[in-house]
């Protein structure tokens, strides 16, 4: 249920983009724990100021890890756009 309603808030924000801070307030309320160890160490982890993961020194977006973390056999296109390394499904193989 949390993940609808953080892809609902999400959906007009674009990956890697610095969140609003409403958009942060929910995300907040719907992981605290992100936010807790967020707090801990700015240098990795969770970084909620703009929804991304940093690992390793290379930021991968937040809907990234999701996608792999539900992916069932699913063929993916892996791409870099800036800083940023996003996910997209492949439909048409």
């Amino acid at each position: 249920m949390r993940d609808v309603i953080w892809g609902w808030v999400r959906r007009g924000i674009t990956e890697g983009m610095m969140l609003p801070w409403w958009a942060l307030v929910v995300r907040v309320l719907l992981h605290p724990l992100d936010f807790i160890f967020w707090r801990m160490s700015q240098t990795r982890g969770y970084q909620p100021h703009n929804d991304t993961w940093l690992i390793s020194g290379v930021v991968y977006s937040d809907l990234m890890m999701h996608l792999l973390a539900k992916s069932q056999g699913e063929i993916y296109r892996v791409t870099r756009q800036g800083n940023t390394v996003t996910l997209e499904k492949v439909t048409n193989v």
